[in-house]
């Protein structure tokens, strides 16, 4: 059975959806539930990962609009992403950035639009620059000065004097993670993006995150209807159907 990719406004969770939400990620991350449960309420939105209608992922997200230099930005913040392991690589998390770029198409035509995130770890990094053509901080990009500027925007505003105008980073009491695929070891260090990563959040071993930066360009958009397009078109040669699930209010995808 395919997984469901599902997008609610925050206020639609219920009690029961919490809950499930709880238990996956407490197994990822050093928080208490009260900690956790009081994060929930600064997102706008989820994007739920279902399968057989059980909660085994979710993404928190955030939509911002905003004015940076006298331009409109549409800021759409991913955070408190986990994916129960036995569901990771199934591109969730570019499905939801594929559902978000449909649903705010409108605001393309007028405004700047990035996906942005504080990547904790490599892995979460990698989540953009493995299948971005344009991501800031980037070994394959020079950081522009329209980069910047939202960049230093978005982390004064939400992370205050925890942030890091110079290296782009933001500052943790603790490290959050509990989780040890997330280490990295000098054979990772093979994959320039992870060599990147270390480099630019050289304290990431301590939580820190680096502030990461998707631009909703031409380029990145077709990555995205490319990479769902190949998962869409295979599972069907794989004799797997897909069905219309329903969920209301919201969209959904399968993936």
């Amino acid at each position: 059975m395919k997984t469901k990719v599902v997008i609610l406004g925050q206020q639609c969770l219920t009690h029961a959806q919490k809950a499930e939400m709880w238990d996956v990620y407490r197994g990822f991350y050093h928080y208490s539930e009260s900690g956790f449960m009081e994060r929930i309420t600064r997102n706008t939105h989820f994007s739920l990962y279902l399968h057989e209608d059980r909660i085994v992922g979710f993404t928190g997200l955030r939509i911002d609009k905003t004015q940076v230099n006298g331009r409109s930005q549409l800021l759409m913040y991913f955070g408190q992403t986990v994916i129960s392991r036995a569901f990771r690589g199934r591109s969730l998390i570019q499905t939801t950035a594929l559902l978000l770029v449909l649903k705010y198409w409108k605001a393309w035509l007028t405004s700047d639009v990035w996906f942005w995130y504080d990547a904790l770890s490599y892995k979460a990094y990698l989540a953009s620059a493995k299948c971005a053509r344009e991501i800031y901080p980037s070994r394959r990009c020079p950081m522009t000065e329209k980069a910047r500027q939202v960049r230093d925007f978005a982390g004064k505003h939400w992370y205050g004097d925890t942030y890091c105008r110079q290296s782009g980073t933001v500052a943790k009491e603790v490290n959050f993670l509990n989780d040890t695929s997330v280490s990295i070891f000098p054979d990772d260090l093979h994959n320039p993006d992870v060599a990147f990563f270390a480099q630019a959040n050289p304290r990431y071993a301590e939580g820190h995150g680096l502030l990461t930066f998707v631009p909703v360009s031409n380029a990145n958009i077709g990555v995205l209807i490319r990479r769902y397009w190949n998962r869409f078109w295979h599972g069907r040669k794989s004799g797997s159907t897909a069905g219309k699930a329903k969920a209301k209010p919201g969209t959904v995808f399968t993936t």
